[in-house]
């Protein structure tokens, strides 16, 4: 059985409850399961930790510096300044996810979200997810996201036949 680490904790927490006012309990039965519980947590949370060093380290190594990609977008800038901003942090955040989701293949929206949330710090990922899979053709690599049959979302690239363009 594959369960998360949500559930497991959800679990243990209910055999602790279950233990301390249970009447009808197998104590040493909870007690087993319990720690058998406790050692599947700790697998999966170092297996989550592994993971996600892993892809700490291909981001890394796949980075672009920001004065690099700054240097290379405001050679294009036509914009405004208040609409310069505004473009310039979701275009971090845009490349940054689809790099991700790039170098693993493919992602699940609720890792998608996490990977946000734990690197932007918001919350706001609908509205990003949108922008994503739009096949742009302003957007510098042609990239977007689709949805895959198994309901998780891989990258293509934007052809001709495809493409969005933006119009400023």
């Amino acid at each position: 059985m594959n369960l998360s680490i949500k559930e497991l904790n959800e679990l243990i927490y209910s055999l602790g409850i279950t233990a301390s006012k249970g009447i009808f309990v197998n104590k040493e039965l909870n007690a087993s399961l319990i720690d058998k519980l406790y050692s599947e947590l700790n697998s999966s949370i170092a297996i989550q930790s592994d993971i996600t060093d892993e892809v700490i380290d291909r981001l890394k190594s796949h980075y672009v510096s920001n004065e690099e990609a700054d240097e290379d977008y405001r050679s294009t800038l036509v914009q405004d300044e208040e609409s310069y901003e505004k473009s310039k942090v979701n275009k971090g955040v845009t490349q940054s996810i689809l790099d991700v989701v790039e170098i693993l293949g493919e992602m699940s929206h609720t890792d998608m979200h996490n990977f946000y949330r734990n690197t932007f710090g918001s919350n706001s990922f609908s509205h990003i997810l949108k922008s994503l899979i739009i096949p742009y053709k302003n957007r510098p690599t042609r990239r977007y996201l689709h949805k895959a049959a198994n309901g998780k979302y891989v990258v293509k690239i934007a052809g001709l036949h495809n493409w969005v363009v933006n119009e400023y």
